[in-house]
């Protein structure tokens, strides 16, 4: 999990939290995929990758909180697509943001 990069690195974190119940460290490597979205950049699957390990897991640090509300409250796309697949995950993306932000 220390070494890697792109989904692989989020991947190990998704499996170290499944055999071990415990929130961290999967939480912190997942929501370092979060703040590159929300600077204009990083990759959209590896972003909602990391959301959907969130809600797994059942909680966020407030700077994840913050970095979300930032992105939620964009209103770009977030999509690499140019096409009608950008509006479908767009929405999914933001359903999944919406889902984290509910979170205690």
């Amino acid at each position: 999990m220390d070494h890697g990069d792109g989904w692989i690195r989020l991947r190990a974190a998704a499996a170290l939290w499944s055999i071990t119940g415990e929130p961290q460290p999967t939480a912190s490597v997942a929501e370092e995929y979060l703040l590159p979205v929300a600077d204009r950049g990083g990759a959209f699957g590896t972003f909602l990758d990391a959301l959907h390990i969130l809600v797994g897991i059942g909680a966020i640090s407030p700077a994840a909180r913050a970095t979300l509300r930032t992105v939620r409250a964009s209103e770009r796309r977030l999509s690499h697509d140019r096409d009608y697949r950008a509006f479908l995950q767009d929405e999914e993306i933001r359903a999944a943001i919406d889902e984290v932000l509910a979170l205690p």
